[in-house]
């Protein structure tokens, strides 16, 4: 019955009827103690005589007010007044994005704009556990000045909750039956329609379907009767964006797609990541704050109507997984630019000189303004292929691609360089043609002329025009050593960029770069690059005083030659998060060099991997999809997800990413490390142990033994076979003696030698100690030391090297050190007989993102220890 105008509810006096939500009246009101109209909603007298139902209102109601973002309905005030359940919002004047639509089509910008606004609703909602679930046109309010409200939590849930029948918590109570369909026939997801618990994503395929009919004026899945819209959600794809005759890009399409994916899996995984590809499509205009991003206001004549709900729902910023699929060039005329690899017409050592041209030519036309240039790490792999232009530009994404030829002609007087580069325009249809040729044939001490004029002339061909600061920039040389150039292009082939993070590929380069630097002390990016793989190789094989303060002296000196750089910034960043552990100082180190190359992958990864420590996970795969939407074939941005993803315990996902980097990079040791241990993760040991055998096609068995026995300490999962080869290796195949004691000390554990194990293990102590002497503030060497402590049998030693590492980095204040380090406590109290203590530490583990899982520790003998223990059986059963 509808309330007359006057009668008060509460301190609040209904003025007039506004409408209906989804459970309830809504009725323009004055708040007398604010003295300001808001909008009330209130529930029909008939229905708040249900308590399921008063509590789904209230449910609406709490969940609403927990949220606070512009782009959802503020709840003011939320009680009960003679029998009346109400809840107080703010009064939104405009319409509903159902009311635009049926006005007519709206213009792309004004789509993306909205879009970006739902996103970004969303997003807020589901970072807080609520789901909307019954997302649709009708539930989306632009006011007057253009702002979009998401409206009527009425079927909203909180995650974990119990309205699909989901369990909770044992007193939690079901609001709906289990196979119960909510939501509006056409938006719903296929899971939704079939009744199946959902999630966040399920909301993701309602935004697809909103961004489609947006986009198009059709609605996706909408038909005649409900059994055939039911039939279209499950199986069918909607027609094409491009046949609506509205000249739909590519990079909408895409995003349209993959929200309305059937298998929620390959959706979009949150709301960020469409927020970020939304961002990424509408170029430059896209740069405004998310409490400044509006839609042009309404016409007036346009029909006022005055809607209130309850609403949830924003944020913003990740990335959209790029699939296959042209990318055009934006309204403000950016051209998209592939540089392969150039092809070398001499001998075949000198394949790292045309690499390196085409580096330092890819370099310099990144730093121009109008010119976007796919990263390295996605076009390396097209080298040599046998894939036409009209492949490589739809896998990339690009409309132009420049190729060249390379000969470096040695003389015993003199040597020459002959380039000859050539830029395609792939064109939507019909042949590629060449926009621009020519030779070039200088002195080799003159072909970082050569370089830059490549540039500057593939910059004429394309439109763009240079100002001073650019010519500037193009004609920089970085060293005027040309023995030095050619040592510093070595090292990049050695580590393929310091993507491979194995110490003998780590090691190979650092001595290129250090020949570099010695020939010319001026040379920056060897500087730089000197700084990184020292520190990789102090992350990942040996943490001594002498390699951290070789590259951070490595690293302040390519700052202090060139500040504008990038190398420097990503080398001292890495020193402060691994050495000193300033993880704020090292993510601004790393946010610096991505300013100075905004077209390079690694400062994404660099910046993930110091979010993740600071416990930010979401964050960091925000920064990763954004890495990989710049450079989809980043070897560090795969690898990285690839150990993120496996921290969180998305094994599938996780083992993908691997993969992926596997594909670009097949000697990735530490890609092939975490795709092992993916299947560790999910109880598959021989799953594991393929994994390892496959990659010995592309990597020796040595090199793998020798990496899994060092990361991980992965000696468990060995076959019979690896194992027998990792107790035939001599000390040369690890970083150090101390190292290979520990690894056979481990091994021999294992076999049940325990004698063995502990004459090793006192080997291995003398350089841990060693190592803490040298270096007392390095964390991980007490946490090594009381490790290998416990294997020698020393039980008070090992107790407080051990608690000495957890108590000054615990997983509070690094999450991801910090578990590694309570991970080595845990091994410690088994080898020592201390169960209950072990599984104080062990129990935190698997609460938190970590490697371990409780499939895992049913297959890890290392773990026998705990076997009869009736907690750690708890445990491991899910308890």
């Amino acid at each position: 019955m509808t309330i007359s105008a006057g009668t008060l509810l509460g301190p609040y006096e209904i003025l007039s009827p506004l409408g209906a939500g989804g459970m309830g009246e809504v009725y323009r009101a004055r708040d007398k103690k604010l003295d300001r109209d808001v909008a009330i909603k209130v529930l029909p007298e008939s229905m708040a005589g249900h308590p399921e139902t008063l509590a789904r209102f209230e449910r609406e109601a709490r969940a609403v007010a927990a949220l606070s973002h512009p782009n959802i309905l503020s709840i003011f005030d939320f009680g009960t007044h003679d029998g009346r359940a109400y809840a107080v919002t703010e009064l939104l004047e405009g319409e509903t994005l159902r009311g635009k639509l049926d006005a007519g089509p709206i213009s792309q910008r004004e789509v993306v704009h909205v879009a970006l606004q739902i996103a970004k609703g969303l997003s807020a909602a589901h970072e807080k556990g609520v789901v909307h679930r019954d997302l649709k046109p009708e539930n989306v309010f632009v006011t007057r000045d253009g702002r979009l409200k998401i409206l009527d939590f009425g079927l909203a849930k909180r995650t974990g909750s119990d309205d699909d029948g989901e369990t909770s918590s044992p007193t939690a109570s079901k609001h709906t039956e289990p196979g119960t369909v909510m939501g509006t026939m056409g938006y719903m997801s296929p899971e939704q329609v079939r009744g199946l618990p959902v999630d966040h994503r399920s909301d993701i395929f309602s935004f697809g379907a909103i961004l489609y009919e947006l986009l198009s004026g059709k609605r996706a899945f909408k038909r005649d009767t409900s059994s055939d819209t039911i039939a279209a959600t499950l199986k069918e794809e909607p027609p094409e964006l491009s046949e609506s005759g509205r000249n739909i890009p590519a990079s909408l399409d895409h995003i349209v797609r993959h929200c309305i994916e059937k298998d929620r899996e390959r959706r979009f995984q949150s709301a960020r990541d469409i927020a970020f590809a939304l961002g990424e499509a509408s170029g430059p205009a896209s740069a405004t704050s998310p409490a400044q991003t509006v839609v042009p206001a309404f016409s007036k004549n346009r029909a006022l109507l005055v809607v209130a709900v309850i609403a949830t729902l924003a944020l913003a910023g990740v990335v959209l997984l790029r699939r296959s699929g042209r990318r055009p060039v934006g309204a403000e005329g950016v051209k998209r630019v592939a540089v392969l690899p150039f092809e070398n017409l001499g001998s075949p050592e000198d394949d790292y000189f045309a690499d390196g041209v085409a580096d330092e030519i890819r370099g310099k036309l990144t730093s121009l303004q109008g010119i976007e240039v796919i990263a390295r790490g996605s076009s390396t792999p097209y080298k040599k292929t046998s894939k036409t232009p009209g492949q490589i530009a739809d896998e990339l994404g690009v409309k132009y691609l420049l190729t060249a030829t390379v000969r470096w002609q040695k003389g015993t007087d003199a040597s020459r360089v002959h380039v000859t580069p050539e830029l395609v325009e792939v064109k939507d249809s019909g042949a590629p043609t060449s926009r621009w040729q020519q030779t070039f044939d200088a002195s080799m001490t003159d072909v970082f002329q050569v370089q830059a004029d490549v540039a500057s002339r593939v910059a004429a061909a394309l439109g763009v025009a240079l100002g001073s600061g650019d010519q500037k920039r193009l004609s920089t040389k970085p060293t005027k050593n040309l023995a030095a150039y050619d040592a510093y292009l070595k090292g990049e082939e050695a580590s393929q960029g310091l993507t491979l993070i194995d110490a003998p590929s780590t090691k190979r380069a650092i001595d290129f770069y250090e020949q570099a630097v010695a020939l010319d002390p001026a040379f920056a990016p060897a500087w730089g690059e000197l700084g990184r793989a020292l520190m990789s190789l102090y992350d990942g094989s040996g943490a001594t005083p002498e390699r951290a303060e070789r590259a951070r002296f490595a690293a302040e000196r390519s700052i202090e030659l060139a500040p504008e750089r990038p190398e420097g910034h990503l080398a001292r960043g890495s020193y402060r998060r691994w050495v000193v552990r300033d993880i704020p100082g090292a993510l601004q180190d790393f946010a610096t060099a991505h300013h100075a190359a905004p077209g390079l992958a690694a400062p994404f990864s660099a910046m993930a991997n110091a979010e993740y420590s600071l416990g930010r996970w979401e964050d960091g795969l925000a920064r990763l999809r954004q890495g990989k939407l710049l450079d989809p074939r980043s070897v560090s941005v795969a690898r990285s997800l690839a150990i993120m993803l496996h921290w969180m315990r998305r094994y599938p996902e996780a083992r993908k990413a691997a993969d992926d980097c596997l594909a670009l990079s097949p000697r990735n040791l530490s890609a092939l490390n975490y795709k092992a241990m993916t299947y560790l993760g999910e109880g598959n040991l021989a799953g594991a142990q393929a994994t390892l055998h496959a990659a010995e096609k592309n990597v020796d068995a040595v090199s793998i033994v020798s990496y899994m026995a060092s990361h991980w300490s992965m000696i468990w999962a060995f076959d019979s076979a690896q194992f027998d080869l990792l107790l035939r290796l001599p000390a040369s195949s690890f970083d150090s003696e101390g190292q290979w004691a520990s690894f056979l000390a481990q091994a021999h554990r294992l076999r049940g030698d325990s004698g063995r194990a502990r004459h090793l293990a006192e080997f291995a102590v003398k350089f841990a100690e060693d190592a803490v002497r040298a270096d007392p503030q390095n964390v991980e060497n007490h946490a090594v030391l009381g490790y290998r402590y416990a294997l020698a049998g020393r039980k008070d030693d090992a107790i407080r090297e051990g608690e000495l590492a957890v108590e000054r980095i615990p997983p509070s204040k690094d999450a991801f050190a910090g578990p590694y380090y309570q991970f080595y406590l845990v091994r410690s109290y088994m080898l020592l007989g201390e169960p209950e203590k072990a599984l104080d530490k062990l129990e935190p583990l698997l609460k938190i993102p970590f490697i371990l899982s409780k499939e895992w520790l049913k297959i890890d003998p290392t773990f026998d220890p705990l076997r009869s223990n009736p907690r750690f059986q708890k445990l491991v059963a899910g308890q």
